[in-house]
């Protein structure tokens, strides 16, 4: 009796193992030994394929729902296969090039730019995305940039002392000057450097907003105002998108699970504490894993490892995203584990790349003025 190498052996139900994951994603139906044999073209015996499926369910990687039924994977099987695939994945190069085209058309309004992502990510996968910007605790101003987009557009981003960096869009119905913002970010910054986020609401009423004469920049500073006031209530800006394709991907029984999910989503300050959680999680192993030159990774929870009881069933496939190497929020997909987990992971990452390089190319306006 030939025995093979340990090596080819464990090869080989990987093989397998990953085979059965991409079929059940797929269809959506337990997976037999006899589909294995006749679909799988692993040129082994049907006794072999029994054996190999029989390992992987003693090891915890897969389970009959049915005694007589085929297998479906557990949550540690998805792990192995989302393991496997994170490490061989690559977005293909025309789906790339189509999302970065409707990356760019959907960012054209500025106002809608955290919503536009959300929205789009949810359209590309199919699922539920979600953005959200990073957390502002008590903290002081180290920096105010307003960089003009265009005669009705400015970008506002703050740097903290702490690190963060919060960035917000303000659509105008008054036209601002592209030097006359420019002047009103110098002196802005000038006044506001070192000042905790709580005076500066104040600051720009007293000292700005009370002596401008420029109908634009008044508007601006109005929502500037507003929006300061808003970052000392340290909530999260959180955007969900695509509820309605996790209800389209229902299956049988399943719509309780839903019900439950959906209140919670609209609660919303537990799924925020979830993604804060993971946003820490995630700077931190980006820290420590990323590749050189690579600001961020992908990060995918299965299951059982989500702290939230109702998401047993789902999985999050999320990164951080990065401007000037600090982390300024999270972006990512909510689904089913049956999920279509390499392209996921490519749409999460070209996202978050995509996100950064924005970032990044608004920030280099300013120094370039």
């Amino acid at each position: 009796m030939r025995v093979l190498k340990p090596e080819v052996a464990q090869d080989r139900k990987d093989k397998i193992l990953n085979w059965v994951v991409y079929n059940y994603v797929s269809t959506g139906r337990p997976v037999s030994s006899e589909l294995i044999a006749e679909e799988g073209r692993f040129s082994v015996s049907s006794a072999t394929i029994r054996n190999i499926l029989k390992e992987l369910e003693a090891e915890g990687y897969l389970y009959q729902p049915h005694t007589s039924g085929g297998r479906i994977p557990s949550d540690k099987g998805y792990r192995a296969y989302v393991d496997n695939i994170m490490r061989m994945q690559r977005l293909a190069a025309s789906e790339k090039e189509r999302l970065e085209r409707e990356y760019d058309r959907r960012v054209e309004q500025l106002d809608g730019f955290l919503k536009n992502t959300s929205r789009m990510l949810a359209d590309m996968s199919k699922w539920a995305g979600f953005v959200m910007s990073a957390d502002m605790e008590l903290d002081s101003v180290k920096r105010l940039d307003l960089i003009s987009m265009g005669p009705k557009s400015v970008l506002s981003v703050m740097f903290a002392h702490s690190g963060l960096i919060k960035h917000a869009a303000f659509s105008l119905e008054r036209q601002a000057e592209k030097a006359a913002v420019k002047s009103l970010s110098v002196r802005l910054n000038r006044r506001v450097k070192d000042l905790p986020l709580s005076d500066v609401p104040q600051i720009i009423y007293k000292e700005f907003l009370a002596h401008e004469k420029d109908k634009g920049l008044e508007e601006l500073l109005k929502k500037l105002m507003d929006y300061f006031r808003g970052l000392t209530k340290s909530e999260d800006a959180l955007y969900l998108e695509g509820l309605s394709r996790i209800y389209s991907n229902l299956e049988e029984g399943d719509i309780e699970e839903f019900r439950g999910i959906a209140r919670l989503l609209e609660e919303k300050e537990r799924f925020s504490a979830l993604l804060r959680e993971r946003l820490r999680d995630c700077a931190q192993k980006t820290r420590a894993l990323a590749e050189p030159g690579k600001r961020h990774i992908v990060d995918v929870t299965i299951g059982s490892e989500n702290s939230i009881k109702e998401f047993k069933n789902f999985s999050l496939v999320s990164s951080s995203y990065c401007m000037k190497d600090k982390t300024v929020g999270l972006v990512g997909i909510l689904g089913y584990k049956r999920m279509e987990y390499p392209r996921m992971i490519s749409l999460v990452d070209t996202v978050s790349s995509m996100m950064e390089d924005m970032l990044g190319e608004w920030d280099k306006l300013d120094l370039e003025e």
